[in-house]
């Protein structure tokens, strides 16, 4: 939550999920296309000819500039407003394609809640045409999203899960024990591979106007990680398989990830635009995904300007430090910094800092158990799993449990410095 700047989406899709660094490429259409303006290829794996067009606030403004002084407490009544909202907002990106000679059939998404903007298809010269319109403040390349290599310590099988007594994991001992978080208005959403939506251990919210997919189908995880963090988080103090810190919270899966080992940053961006339309102050963003972005934190990038506008709005972010072993300021959106934004490292049970996370205490905030991490697993499973994407979802439960940031106690030493333990 520091008011520097960072960038890693620390990540582990059952694992770690990180951009892979791909070629330099100069999309510049015209020589006088404005530098700010001028779509960054340099890093990641860009997604050729589709980018992200980002539309100046005093043009479009997103519905969370615009709703910012009122007061919701109704999730039906906020997405109402926002609605009604976004439909001009939608109706005047349109406006601008249409007065570039550009089609509407090349949008592939529109972003109206935290950011205004939108994923499309363009070739050179339709980019060097919006790229001079007043109204768009930048344009960067989509870039896939990888799994890399993953860690599943173990699954347990269906027989063993079923008879298996309640366990408090370490990583809930060490955030300071586990407390009733059932009932409670705020939601935790988890933006990642989906949940098992009937898993008897977690409290899933599967009514489809919240729980979504943007990568085809249903919510249901079908990959491992989102029902993985969902446990750790929040799995049900009822005396079978785990418990997690704010035990019975409600669980929102939205999907960016399927089956497969890839996705996008506009399908991530498409997630984080969902939960803006319903997510209320002192709900829980937890994002256990991540990329290389390799050159600090941009000032100005999408992804960046989204979850910033996710904790101004009064959403508490949860973000994986990462796990290359690396600096985690050269990692999207690890590297963001917010008032309600707490990126996480990796720690084990015995309190030493894992070689795999990212260091760097600019940008990293907090430290929690991401080693040997016991969690829920689809089908109704178990499974054991290390990284960072495992230490975000205890920091996330310890803020739905408090209602606010995390405390510390203690600390762990890496490289120079002092890594606070994030405790409830």
């Amino acid at each position: 939550m520091k008011n520097f700047s960072k960038f890693s989406l620390g990540a582990l899709l059952v694992s770690s999920l990180l951009m892979t660094s791909c070629q330099n490429e100069n999309t510049t259409a015209d020589s006088d296309i404005d530098a700010n303006i001028e779509a960054n290829a340099s890093e990641g794996n860009i997604i050729p000819g589709q980018y992200i067009v980002v539309f100046k606030e005093t043009s479009v403004t997103p519905t969370s500039k615009l709703l910012s002084k009122t007061k919701f407490t109704d999730r039906g009544l906020k997405s109402k407003a926002v609605d009604d909202i976004s439909e001009k907002s939608i109706a005047k990106m349109k406006t601008i394609l249409s007065e570039n000679g550009l089609s509407q059939s090349n949008v592939l998404d529109f972003y109206t809640t935290k950011i205004s903007a939108m994923s499309v298809k363009l070739n050179q010269q339709e980019y060097g045409q919006l790229a001079k319109d007043p109204n768009v403040d930048f344009i960067e390349h989509d870039r896939v999203v990888e799994l890399q290599d993953f860690k599943i310590e173990s699954v347990q099988n269906n027989d063993l899960s079923q008879r298996m007594a309640q366990q408090t994991p370490c990583g809930i001992s060490k955030a300071g024990g586990f407390v009733n978080g059932a009932g409670k208005d705020a939601w935790i959403w988890v933006v990642d591979s989906g949940i098992d939506l009937d898993h008897p251990d977690l409290n899933v919210v599967t009514n489809s106007t919240y729980a979504r997919s943007f990568v085809g189908g249903s919510p249901d995880d079908c990959n491992g990680h989102g029902t993985h963090v969902a446990g750790t988080a929040a799995a049900i103090n009822n005396n079978i398989g785990v418990v997690g810190v704010s035990a019975g919270a409600s669980v929102v899966p939205v999907r960016v990830f399927g089956c497969g080992p890839s996705s996008a940053t506009s399908t991530i961006l498409a997630g984080i635009n969902h939960v803006g339309r319903y997510d209320l102050a002192g709900d829980i963003v937890n994002l256990s995904l991540g990329g290389f972005f390799g050159s600090n934190c941009a000032s100005r990038t999408s992804y960046r300007s989204a979850v910033l506008a996710l904790s101004n709005g009064g959403s508490y972010v949860a973000i994986a430090a990462g796990n290359s072993g690396a600096n985690a300021a050269n990692y999207d959106p690890a590297c963001i910094n917010g008032s309600r934004i707490y990126t996480v490292a990796n720690m084990s049970c015995d309190e030493r800092f894992a070689a795999t996370s990212n260091y760097n205490m600019n940008p990293i905030d907090v430290i929690a158990t991401g080693t040997d991490v016991l969690s829920t697993w689809p089908g109704g499973r178990y499974a054991t799993l290390s990284g960072t994407s495992m230490a975000a979802p205890h920091v996330a439960g310890i803020m739905h449990a408090r209602g606010g940031a995390p405390r510390t106690s203690g600390s762990v030493r890496n490289r120079g410095e002092n890594y606070p333990i994030a405790v409830r």
